[in-house]
């Protein structure tokens, strides 16, 4: 028992984060709130990824403001919630190398992005933070981890 706790422990502490390539899309977000997730897998192998990506593990970061209409963005409060949702994915698929899964994620309808982006037709600019440690079913397979990423900066208006 305790060299299977051994070998088990072994292999844990010998593996690596995933290599994914992640692409935000934001065309058109001023105009229908949605974020386009896009996340390639560049393994030799299939890795089994969520078919859902739950609004619960986005937030805004550095968030920004901009007032009266004007280029000059200030900063906001800093407010990230940490949140533990153990049914917030769906089924797995198992995404081949070189493949894509896609998600499409409603910033108008997150409690997160509501309470942060609380002004009426406001500018923000801010940066995504995507949790996405869960995202990754582990197996014998997948050596590696997902690990959570930032996006670059977004410039938005609130509604």
């Amino acid at each position: 028992m305790f060299f299977k706790f051994l070998h088990l422990f072994a292999q844990e502490s010998n593996s690596r984060k995933c290599n994914l390539i992640y692409e935000v899309d934001t065309i058109g977000l001023s105009k229908t709130g949605i974020v386009n997730l896009n996340i390639t897998n560049k393994e030799l192998y299939g890795l089994k990824l969520s078919d859902i990506f739950h609004e619960v593990y986005i937030q805004p970061i550095n968030v920004e403001k901009s007032e009266n209409k004007s280029n000059i963005f200030y900063e906001t409060s800093k407010s990230i919630s940490d949140v533990n949702c153990l049914d917030c994915f769906g089924k797995f698929k198992n995404v081949k190398p070189n493949k894509t899964i896609s998600y499409s994620i409603n910033l108008d309808e997150s409690k997160f992005f509501k309470k942060v982006l609380s002004s009426r037709s406001t500018k923000y600019r801010f940066n995504i933070w995507f949790d996405t440690i869960d995202l990754l079913k582990n197996s014998t397979k997948s050596k590696c981890y997902v690990g959570s990423f930032t996006s670059d900066k977004i410039i938005y208006t609130t509604k």
